[in-house]
């Protein structure tokens, strides 16, 4: 299988911070802010809530009757009207519910949705599929009910390794930290209220100095999701940088925090194993995580459709030309699988031997060709 080279002529860059397309002959696009409109649905939304984030964020509150339609045309236009609001309403459907996965390659994990979407732009983000009809990313602000079904989640019969709530399935629950201030209101919550919960946010943010010195009584686990940095350059726009995620992470595990790491998705391009085991370097240098979780890009059959409406020239189109079918997915040969965990889990245990280290919703016999224990899971999303 040929590799692909993450850096093409045809593939224009992204600037990390704007989300421009980078423009030749020294010309600087102006830095745009992640959010740069703030909505609200007259008559669903808990309106005290919304003012209070409004003020916080310092963007003016857009009312309507119902959700704008989305009738842009393709790429960055396109990425900027969907990611560049924020929608704030309340929830009525249940905040908790359990994840299954499709074919049974994943534990049932319980997800805790306080958002519906992300505003990073990720080009292989499955979340563009998920929310192919609701586009824009949404924030449920009747925390009141949320709170509710925490406690009644930490007062059920439930396993002990089932009792972490997983808020990053459908979103990313710290990338707009500084206009919800959610979390810093969530996580003590959990500290004082809750007896066996805890809370699980997966993020590539750096956005969390303002939760460095609040209560949070061992019951919040951070995770973040960390790649190489070719990766980033070219698929992760607007993310906060690998090393400034693992300066984030290095910052929570001194006050306190677990933290766990996924390294995910593996991407095969030209220099992937030099800059795989490069990765692996770096994060020891500044953290020592509890667990480690390692997952393949494994997109969605109708995913790419909907990359290219965003991002005409993305590497993954030509990737995805080589994937194998697999279920409703779309996954590299078994070959190639097993050669690029190896190489990532030999260069983890160089380090720790006795790391928790895992594979995200993977075939069986891919754990046991790699001596990996199945048995007793400690995925990232577990207790």
């Amino acid at each position: 299988m040929k590799k692909t080279n993450l850096y093409n002529d045809n593939h224009p860059m992204l600037d990390m911070k704007t989300g421009e397309q980078v423009i030749k002959y020294g010309q600087e696009p102006k830095p745009q802010p992640l959010v740069s409109e703030l909505w609200a649905i007259r008559g669903h939304c808990d309106e005290l809530r919304a003012q209070k984030i409004s003020k916080r964020a310092n963007l003016p509150l857009q009312w309507f009757d119902k959700i704008p339609s989305l009738n842009r045309t393709k790429g960055i236009e396109k990425l900027r009207a969907e990611r560049g609001v924020l929608l704030l309403r309340n929830r009525t459907s249940a905040f908790i519910d359990q994840f299954q996965h499709p074919i049974g390659r994943c534990s049932k994990f319980y997800k805790l949705t306080a958002y519906n979407n992300c505003n990073f732009w990720c080009e292989y983000c499955y979340l563009y599929l998920t929310f192919r009809n609701m586009p824009i990313s949404t924030h449920f602000v009747n925390y009141d009910k949320m709170f509710r079904e925490i406690i009644s989640f930490d007062k059920a019969n439930i396993p002990d390794m089932l009792r972490v709530l997983n808020l990053g399935e459908l979103c990313d629950p710290l990338a707009v930290e500084d206009i919800t201030g959610f979390a810093e209101e969530l996580i003590p919550f959990a500290a004082q209220e809750t007896y066996k919960t805890k809370l699980l946010f997966l993020t590539k943010s750096d956005n969390v100095d303002s939760l460095l010195n609040i209560e949070h009584g061992g019951r919040s686990i951070m995770s973040f999701s960390i790649n190489t940095d070719k990766v980033y350059q070219q698929l992760e726009h607007r993310t906060a940088s690998p090393e400034a995620r693992l300066i984030a992470a290095k910052k929570l595990q001194q006050a306190g925090y677990e933290i766990r790491l996924r390294i995910d998705p593996v991407i095969l391009y030209s220099t992937w194993k030099k800059d795989y085991i490069d990765l692996v370097e770096k994060i020891f240098v500044f953290v020592k995580p509890e667990r480690i979780t390692i997952g393949e890009y494994r997109p969605s059959k109708g995913l790419a459709s909907h990359i290219s409406s965003r991002f005409p020239y993305s590497p993954l189109l030509k990737i995805n030309s080589g994937l194998v079918n697999d279920g409703p997915k779309l996954r590299y040969p078994e070959e190639h699988r097993l050669a690029m965990f190896r190489v990532i889990v030999d260069a983890i245990k160089k380090h720790d031997k006795k790391i928790k280290i895992a594979l995200c919703k993977e075939d069986v016999k891919i754990w046991k060709n790699l001596d990996m224990q199945i048995n007793g899971l400690q995925c990232n999303c577990l207790g």
